[in-house]
């Protein structure tokens, strides 16, 4: 039989156990809800951003004529109730379509400025640097971010395919200019048809006929317009390339500064961006003229808001919710880039400044970049998709560009992309442009005479499987 006091050591034994059992319950239970509260805060956050202000905000600043939202939420551009322009007239009336210009293959007309952002001049004078961006019409709803990201001349080339696409591109137009101010001040549009499907006549719109669609509903007005387009385009866009080589060509000479911030339309700059780049191209000091100034690419979780900075960017990247653009696509578009090094590079300081050299550049490397506009045009042999963008970068590799990493700007692309969400016309469209690839690779060793990577050494290709080879 066991004493009391055996029996009581026994008790205090197993009490303490318990009250460290509970202790341990505790402090997982704390550390599940602090990370599930983090991820909550990074996913929708709304307060700390300053996506939130009061009407008393709004009225305080009508008087002035102007209310600046916070650039770094979605909500910023389609709460500005200064925006509205009421006496917008539709684009393109003027429009001539027996005119335009011609490609060097005769395969697209192309028409400059067929649209002409209201202070689109005065911002060239004022900024060292344009955006300068192309676009099918599914996607010209991004055009919208980029706008309000970006506060200086934007040169936007935009793919249109028939007399129904023309209509439905009138509409959106003249409805994003209807709506958003930073479009219509700042945005000049070119338009590039394609010669077996180039429109015959431009409809006449009304105001009435954009002006009723919800300003504050971007992307499903697009949906909705696109109801407008006959079966048979649609069709005939999937079985046709994108010419996006030719787009990127006409947007960067649509430019009249010297220096090109060149991307696509769903590539959207941090906030500030045009500001801090600015001041660094003013002071920077490129000996060769021969500097790229690449610009980190993201893609962002659809469910969180847009970082304010660099800190909050890499706070969703050290979560999973954004990562190099392309990561999981194919890997070698941005890899040369080396975001490892970017980010331990730091938030600070806030000006713009290099943060260091590709160094490790390889083939079907296609960095976003800014550059002086002497840079080697894209080559437009190549049509659709693979081989645009990273042939035109290898070429200036091998023309002697230095390639140098900005901080603290960056880009987004929406989405965390997968393989599975690549069209298996893709990689059709991949391999017609291999083969050009062959002729040009020796076209730009004829040019420089030099072969830095060995592209012309015999040897089979190295490609991971189901991967397509840039956009």
């Amino acid at each position: 039989m066991k004493s009391c006091s055996e029996v009581e050591t026994k008790n205090s034994s197993m009490r303490q156990s318990c009250r460290l059992w509970n202790l341990s319950i505790a402090s997982v239970l704390a550390l599940t809800l602090s990370n599930v509260l983090l991820t909550i805060r990074l996913l929708n956050n709304s307060e700390s951003s300053g996506c939130s202000y009061s009407s008393a905000d709004i009225e305080a600043a009508s008087g002035k004529g102007s209310f600046q939202t916070p650039a770094a939420c979605l909500e910023y551009v389609l709460s500005d109730p200064f925006a509205y322009n009421n006496t917008e007239k539709a684009v393109f009336s003027g429009l001539d379509l027996r005119l335009g210009r011609w490609d060097n293959r005769r395969l697209y007309k192309i028409f400059d400025f067929a649209v002409v952002g209201e202070k689109f001049s005065e911002l060239t004078e004022k900024y060292s640097v344009c955006l300068a961006t192309q676009s099918s019409l599914e996607k010209i709803y991004s055009l919208v971010q980029v706008a309000h990201h970006w506060t200086g001349p934007i040169s936007c080339a935009i793919f249109t395919a028939g007399d129904d696409e023309l209509y439905v591109m009138q509409l959106y137009l003249s409805y994003l200019r209807h709506c958003f101010k930073p479009i219509r001040e700042r945005v000049s549009f070119h338009l590039v048809f394609p010669k077996d499907r180039a429109p015959d006549n431009i409809k006449g719109v009304h105001g009435s006929d954009f002006g009723k669609y919800e300003c504050s509903k971007p992307e499903a007005t697009l949906q909705t317009l696109m109801k407008f387009r006959h079966s048979e385009t649609a069709k005939w866009r999937i079985k046709n390339p994108y010419p996006q080589n030719h787009l990127r060509n006409v947007a960067r000479k649509g430019c009249q500064n010297a220096n090109v911030f060149l991307t696509d339309v769903d590539i959207i700059p941090s906030v500030n961006f045009t500001e801090n780049l600015d001041k660094f191209l003013r002071k920077a000091k490129c000996s060769s003229n021969q500097c790229a100034y690449v610009i980190p690419t993201y893609e962002l979780d659809d469910r969180v808001r847009f970082p304010r900075n660099k800190s909050d960017l890499i706070r969703l990247a050290n979560k999973g919710l954004a990562r190099p653009f392309h990561h999981k696509v194919f890997i070698y578009n941005q890899f040369a880039t080396n975001f490892t090094r970017w980010q331990v590079d730091g938030p600070e300081p806030e000006e713009a400044h290099i943060s260091h050299n590709v160094t490790n550049f390889e083939f079907l490397y296609e960095p976003f970049y800014v550059a002086n506009d002497i840079v080697p045009p894209h080559d437009e042999r190549f049509l659709g998709y693979g081989y645009t963008r990273n042939t035109q970068v290898y070429e200036m590799f091998v023309a002697g560009y230095q390639f140098q990493v900005l901080s603290p700007l960056f880009t987004v692309h929406w989405g965390l992309q997968n393989k599975k969400s690549r069209p298996a016309w893709r990689e059709r469209q991949n391999n017609v442009n291999r083969k050009y690839f062959e002729i040009f690779k020796r076209e730009v060793f004829a040019r420089y005479h030099k072969d830095p990577l060995k592209m012309l050494v015999p040897k089979k290709p190295k490609r991971p499987a189901g991967n397509a080879v840039g956009r």
